[in-house]
């Protein structure tokens, strides 16, 4: 059956009157899960004259000539296929003689292409052994499918040997239109070490993290192998992708390649319990000994996570799951956040030793962490490495960060604002990537930009240098003190425009309690006491201390006289010191070889304090590849490839220098 459907065209004409030449259009579609070109094409038995063009062949007389064309890109998912027929001139035929039907006959000359689709998927595991290092079981992955590939991730650090946590990335591209259960994307094979007696206690379960892509894998079991106990000891699971179709914000994919696509954060986790024969069991006494779950970062975009509580039979226990920022606890029953003390309902574990919890964890536009803690109910006692209090397991959850290129001005030759916007690539915080995500940028520089207008022929430098501006820092003392954004330092050389400018202090504060308008002071040795002190602290600066007893971030929102104002309560102890660092704070330009200006006011920073310019995207991997500066015309046009190989956990700039690449005369 062909995997292509044609339309037809009728024309109505008087019986019996002459039909002058000309050419009709029939317009050829694929089937869903198909793509088509011109060249698929051909008339049975013709002979192809040109390009497309067939002649002769299974025609009706009249008709000359038929012409394949694409209406689109050839083998595009939306591209059509016009046939364009040519006929001569002919008599209708009568009333007796009925319709007159030209007839041609369309075969494939070379055969339909399937649709390929992309993917990128992450698949998770535990690596575990016993007290003696001994394995207590090994996950095996078959050779991948043709067009397909799977590695190990980056930061898996270890492969069947020691414990921890494993991850594989399989990623290329598969046809659509597959029938149930879709294209074989890997297969896995979780094996228990029997001969040191170990066994599943059920069968490895797995969840799927894929937002609205989550319906689109399946994962099917098979080859259960147990032992003479009728224990699991053995199972297989094949994971199976069938990419959407004809869903809005899904096909098209958002992303145009199998590497892109791992932006998207598609994982399936699998999670397993191991048990050993009788013999190595924990006690009798009624003990919860361990709580299981995924402990890597939730997706920006929210997952369900499976909580499992493992203990000895008869132990009885809470599950609290709560929203760190606000302490806001999880509602089993609505799945919601709320402000009162839920928890599960008193459980008591049975037979099994296991109880399974999954929790709805929403998106985020901020980054969030959760914590989990059991509430034991007498006689039940916990074992050690029980989760208890806040802190002891927490998730973390990263807001989408973007890493941009931009362009640097250090010797403040250009119109800032004129300049061209920067490349932008986005992705999920403090996650590597498979191989790199691209983006090629073409940024084009005028001689209107230049700010000084009577000298503003640019031409290409005779020397390129695209090194990016996250490669090092510069430590210099400030010269006198700082009263405005202005100000002086012992020497500017090596600081560009747009620099971060970082430095820390450490003081104490002279009030324990709850407080967001606080004292400072640091420690008089003549004296022998703390006095009030705040040199050197800005608006902005973040507080960080062995006291802090929350995860938010806690910013300085105004300096006074011997006191500061924070953006929230910070608990504070006068026997614990308090660690201020700069945040946020630039070089918008340099003065001279000596004065800089920055992006706030940094009155209050005293003489000889010691400033770092620069160096505060180290935390990003990135870089720039095949790049190239151009003179067109009176312009100059900078192009290249942006690449980005890991995200850090914040927004983060880097830097062209243009002075470096472009010479203005």
């Amino acid at each position: 059956m062909a995997n292509w459907t044609v339309s037809t065209s009728t024309t109505s004409v008087v019986q019996s009157s002459s039909v002058s030449g000309g050419t009709k259009v029939l317009t050829i579609s694929p089937n869903v899960g198909y793509v088509l070109s011109a060249a698929n094409f051909k008339i049975g038995g013709a002979t192809e004259t040109s390009a497309n063009v067939w002649a002769g062949g299974n025609l009706d007389s009249t008709i000359t000539q038929v012409q394949f064309a694409d209406t689109g890109i050839a083998g595009d998912i939306s591209n059509t296929v016009t046939a364009t027929v040519t006929f001569t001139s002919f008599t209708m035929n009568n009333g007796a003689a009925g319709d007159k039907i030209l007839y041609i006959d369309i075969d494939e000359d070379v055969a339909v292409d399937r649709a390929i689709r992309n993917f990128c998927i992450a698949s998770q595991h535990t690596a575990e052994t016993n007290g003696n290092s001994v394995n207590a079981h090994t996950v095996t992955y078959a050779s991948a499918p043709s067009g397909i590939t799977t590695v190990v991730s980056s930061g898996s650090s270890v492969f069947n040997l020691g414990d921890g946590g494993v991850e594989h990335r399989s990623s290329g591209g598969v046809p659509e239109g597959t029938a149930y259960p879709g294209n074989q994307i890997f297969q896995v094979t979780f094996a228990a070490n029997t001969v040191f007696g170990f066994f599943y206690l059920s069968p490895p379960a797995f969840s799927i993290a894929a937002g609205q892509y989550s319906s689109y894998y399946e994962v099917i079991d098979s080859n259960s192998t147990f032992d003479s106990n009728n224990n699991l000891v053995s199972i297989v699971y094949t994971a199976h992708y069938t990419p959407p179709i004809g869903i809005s914000g899904l096909d098209p994919d958002p992303m145009s390649s199998a590497v892109a696509m791992c932006e998207l954060g598609h994982s399936i986790a699998f999670s397993h319990i191991l048990r050993q024969k009788p013999g190595s069991e924990p006690g009798t006494t009624l003990d919860v000994t361990n709580v299981i779950s995924d402990t890597s970062d939730v997706i920006s975009t929210g997952e369900s996570r499976n909580i499992k509580v493992i203990g000895i039979e008869g132990a009885i226990f809470k599950l609290v799951f709560t929203r760190t920022a606000d302490g806001h606890t999880y509602d089993f029953s609505t799945n919601t956040f709320t402000s009162g003390a839920t928890t599960s309902t008193e459980t008591t574990l049975g037979s099994s030793g296991l109880q399974d919890f999954n929790v709805i964890i929403p998106l985020v536009t901020s980054d969030a962490t959760y914590d989990i803690t059991i509430v034991p109910t007498p006689p039940t006692s916990t074992s050690s490495g029980v989760p208890l209090v806040a802190g002891d397991f927490r998730l973390s959850q990263f807001a989408r960060i973007d890493v941009s290129l931009d362009m640097l001005d250090g010797a403040n030759k250009y119109i800032d604002a004129d300049l061209p916007a920067p490349v932008v690539i986005t992705g999920e915080a403090k996650k590597d990537v498979l191989g790199s995500i691209d983006r090629t940028f073409s940024f084009t520089i005028t001689p209107a930009m230049v700010t000084d207008s009577s000298t503003n022929t640019l031409a290409v430098k005779s020397s390129l240098d695209f090194s990016l501006d996250d490669v090092g820092s510069t430590v210099v003392a400030l010269d006198g003190n700082a009263t405005s954004a202005t100000f002086d330092v012992d020497d500017t050389t090596g600081i560009l425009a747009g620099a971060s400018i970082d430095w820390v202090v450490v003081k104490a504060p002279l009030f324990s309690g709850d407080f967001d308008d606080i004292s400072i002071g640091e420690y008089d040795a003549t004296k022998q006491t703390t006095e009030a002190n705040v040199d050197n602290l800005v608006v902005g600066m973040i507080l960080t201390s062995a006291s802090l007893n929350s995860t938010e971030t806690v910013t300085i929102t105004a300096v006074g006289e011997s006191s500061i104002r924070l953006s929230s309560k910070f608990t504070f102890d006068t026997r614990v010191p308090i660690t201020f660092t700069a945040s946020g704070v630039t070089v918008s330009s340099v003065t001279d070889g000596d004065t800089l200006v920055a992006s706030q006011s940094l009155a209050g920073v005293k003489d000889n304090l010691s400033l770092q310019f620069g160096g505060g995207e180290k935390d990003v991997s990135s870089d720039l590849f095949g790049g190239t500066v151009t003179k067109v015309g009176n312009n100059i046009v900078i192009t290249g490839t942006f690449k980005v190989n890991s995200f850090s956990a914040v927004d983060k700039t880097v830097k062209i220098d243009l002075n470096k690449l472009i010479t203005i005369s």
